[in-house]
């Protein structure tokens, strides 16, 4: 089924993600992240982009605390294959779920690891199937 626009529009409506500034926000888009974590297999095109974006919202805010936390070092964005483990681990996908992006399943692993880069091609094609930015995949 072709991705939804307008329903997509409909979703961020209900879910108003933005920066989050404080706990009650954080623990808001929290509960919609696990809503639509718990739907599975079931969770639709549109709400796969809502929950990647949503993802992306919570660990800038957990980064932003970190960072508070330990003033002398600024915040770090997340590292390439750390972006891909939490995307993974937010859908339910295994290793197996993208390994043709890899090559092998061997060389997947190695990528998660973070023993291999992921070259700009990969990123891109793991940007159309996650359904979002490829630059999170590459450094």
């Amino acid at each position: 089924m072709p991705f939804d626009e307008k329903r997509y529009a409909e979703l961020l409506a209900d879910a108003r993600p933005a920066v989050i500034e404080n706990a009650d926000e954080h623990d808001r888009l929290l509960a919609v992240a696990e809503g639509l974590m718990e739907k599975g297999e079931k969770i639709s095109a549109e709400e796969e982009r809502l929950l990647a974006l949503l993802v992306l919202v919570i660990e800038a805010f957990g980064a932003s605390v970190e960072g508070e936390e330990e003033e002398d070092e600024p915040a770090e964005p997340p590292q390439p294959f750390e972006t891909l483990n939490r995307l993974l681990e937010a859908r339910g996908l295994e290793p197996a779920d993208v390994a043709h992006f890899f090559g092998n399943l061997a060389l997947t692993k190695e990528t998660l690891a973070g023993r291999r880069q992921i070259s700009r091609g990969q990123a891109k094609e793991l940007g159309k199937y996650f359904q979002v930015p490829p630059k999170l995949f590459y450094t």
